[in-house]
């Protein structure tokens, strides 16, 4: 998939408006392309406010044009995100560095909260009894591998890959939302 690195001040600000992030993770979520009027309905702001900052996220390359459609005589746009990687340099310090890391966990709180709103609503479903299987909800792993230099970089590229692969929708499948953290965390490994 391609790269795109956003490292100017002002793409960070275009990418990291968090109306914009919102707007981002619908598109991502969503299995067809949507229309402004589809997004301001589920981000209770103006049709014109979304497609302000559809065409602020189109000039980073994350949101394009779909599709367009005659509906009662009026051109319907339909958008969808850029099926890329969006770098923001936190590898790289520089004076947007807290900017980046608010971001970073912005985009992990939300990832949370949404485990676990979806985990609400799964338990509800089974009138609060854990179900025989859950595999389908998803699941929170942590703890410690111990690899090599090059393990990490294979572990980290096997998942890119597959996260890569599986990045577009289809209609038979379903989107699952994920936040990955890889470190080497040895005391000693940046001295």
């Amino acid at each position: 998939m391609e790269k795109i690195t956003l490292s100017t001040k002002k793409e960070l600000e275009i990418y990291m408006n968090p109306v914009r992030q919102k707007l981002l993770r619908l598109l991502g979520r969503s299995r067809i392309p949507m229309t402004p009027k589809q997004l301001s309905e589920k981000l209770e702001i103006s049709p014109s406010s979304v497609q302000h900052h559809i065409k602020k996220l189109g000039s980073l390359g994350v949101v394009e044009l779909d599709h367009t459609e005659m509906i009662n005589g009026i051109t319907a746009r339909y958008y969808k995100p850029t099926y890329v990687n969006v770098q923001i340099g936190l590898d790289h310090p520089d004076e947007n560095n807290m900017q980046k890391e608010v971001l970073v966990q912005e985009q992990i709180a939300s990832t949370y909260e949404g485990f676990l709103s979806q985990k609400k609503k799964y338990l509800e479903r089974y009138n609060s009894a854990e179900p025989e299987s859950t595999w389908n909800l998803g699941d929170i792993l942590t703890g410690v591998i111990h690899l090599s230099e090059g393990e990490g970089k294979e572990f980290l590229m096997m998942i890119t890959d597959y996260l890569d692969r599986h990045a577009i929708p289809s209609a038979e499948k379903s989107p699952w939302e994920y936040a990955f953290i890889l470190y080497n965390a040895e005391e000693n490994s940046h001295e």
